[in-house]
């Protein structure tokens, strides 16, 4: 009896396991496999996001690839990944390219996000304008401190923040010899956090958390500048009011890009990362969200006795 007892749950065990598997193959918005390259500078909030949903929905088979922009754009191109996090949309001429093999790429925007500036404790300024920006970068490198030789050091090559720094800047010229590129921002702020004269760049998602750990050390060792649009302005933090308003020079969008079908776990990301709880946990780790859930609030008027 015992024996047959052990036979039926051991055999409900195997089925549940093939059932589980079964469904774990399907391509669904809860459910599948799909591989997620994100821009490194993302990291932080990309974990978290992906962390609460595969928690959420079990079946899900989601393998994170940290990269580069230009690497995450080439995956989707390809179909090495079905769905990418980067901090901007596809250009027109990016999607003409997807067009021509038939793809048309879904694109949401989900929270808003900037290029931080970084120093060493020690640098002799808390603020830099555009302009001073520009000298820098095309190598006027004792521009911003005279008599001081600045560095320019980058996050990645390839990564959004060098890419929209020299298109939005200095487009028709290369950086100057004082820039250099790393290859991750764990790097960059090890580098910088023991040089007084230079400048770390940077996405600001990796800052804006205040209360998670990586951060912490971070903030530890370097500082964040303030930047102004023009020379004696006021300059403004990259922070999550400042980014809301646009008030700070450097603002980007995180989006979400997916050449997945509606029906499928690409667009299950999408959807969760764009919707409420995604929303709020941007919100949470110190990034104004593409949109924010309305809070009614009833006020009692009636008099005091």
């Amino acid at each position: 009896m015992k024996s047959i007892f052990a036979l039926i749950i051991f055999s409900f065990f195997l089925f549940s396991c093939g059932l589980n598997e079964d469904n774990r193959k399907k391509d669904t918005p809860t459910s599948g496999k799909v591989n997620l390259f994100f821009d490194e500078g993302l990291t932080l909030h990309i974990n978290n996001q992906i962390f609460t949903f595969k928690s959420t929905y079990n079946n899900a088979d989601i393998t994170l690839r940290s990269s580069n922009e230009r690497e995450c754009i080439e995956a989707l191109y390809n179909d090495s990944s079905k769905v990418i996090a980067i901090s901007r949309p596809l250009t027109e001429k990016e999607m003409q390219q997807f067009k021509s093999k038939n793809i048309i790429p879904q694109t949401s925007t989900v929270a808003g996000d900037a290029i931080a500036f970084v120093v060493s404790k020690d640098f002799a300024d808390s603020t830099i304008s555009i302009p001073e920006l520009i000298e820098l970068l095309k190598g006027n490198d004792s521009a911003f401190i005279k008599g001081q030789h600045i560095n320019i050091v980058f996050d990645n090559p390839n990564s959004g923040s060098t890419r929209q720094l020299k298109d939005s800047l200095i487009p028709t010229q290369g950086f100057g010899k004082n820039c250099k590129a790393l290859n991750n921002t764990p790097e960059l702020m090890k580098v910088i956090s023991s040089n007084s004269l230079a400048i770390g760049v940077c996405d600001y998602a990796w800052l804006s958390d205040k209360d998670d750990n990586t951060t912490k050390e971070f903030l530890k060792s370097v500082k964040i500048l303030a930047v102004s649009k023009k020379n004696n302005e006021t300059a403004y933090m990259p922070d999550q009011s400042n980014i809301a308003t646009k008030d700070y020079p450097l603002c980007r969008t995180i989006c979400i890009i997916r050449r997945s079908a509606e029906f499928s776990l690409g667009k299950g990301i999408e959807t969760f990362i764009a919707g409420e709880k995604g929303q709020l946990m941007f919100l949470k780790q110190g990034l104004p969200p593409n949109r924010q859930e309305e809070r009614l609030i009833e006020v009692d008027m009636t008099p005091l006795k």
